[in-house]
């Protein structure tokens, strides 16, 4: 595709998946501009190296994925490391924009507290609706592994929640 259909295409695809890239990448980077660079930065990467024959939505948080471990190398910090409860209501805040549901967001609010081994399957399932099986491929790991990990994130989500209701 050439000219005007090509870019209309692609506009399309923009539009389609712009929220749900956005919400994997406020889950990573706690910060609406930080995202926002990420995922216009990502889109046309996992464009120009999509292979047909899978998930795009997939591939493409792979791609942001990957991005943004890359330039959290190139900046010298860990990616998990612990945040301020200014950072976390403004990343609250963040995701309301892009999450309609009550229990949508504070679910989010939550997954992107947990360490980042569980914060990363639970991205993987809930996000990008991946099934154990595919996640345990993309990541080299066993289907009993990846249980376990989501089985061990509930856990602490139900925790989390169970102290968030307790303060009301």
């Amino acid at each position: 595709m050439k000219g005007k259909d090509g870019q209309r295409c692609l506009e399309q695809l923009y539009t389609q998946y712009y929220n749900q890239l956005m919400i994997i990448a406020c889950s990573y980077t706690h910060d609406r501009s930080s995202a926002e660079d990420l995922v216009q930065g990502v889109f046309l990467k996992a464009i120009l190296s999509y292979r047909p024959g899978g998930s795009f939505l997939c591939w493409a948080g792979k791609v942001l994925r990957n991005d943004f471990y890359n330039l959290q190398r190139s900046a010298g910090r860990q990616s998990d490391q612990p945040f301020d409860e200014s950072q976390l209501s403004a990343q609250e805040d963040l995701l309301s924009a892009y999450i309609k549901k009550e229990e949508r967001i504070r679910l989010s609010g939550m997954i992107s507290l947990l360490p980042l081994k569980f914060r990363e399957i639970m991205i993987d399932s809930v996000y990008l609706q991946l099934s154990n099986r595919e996640i345990a491929e993309n990541r080299g790991m066993s289907e009993e592994n990846v249980r376990q990990i989501k089985s061990r994130a509930k856990k602490m989500l139900l925790k989390m929640k169970e102290e968030e209701d307790g303060q009301d």
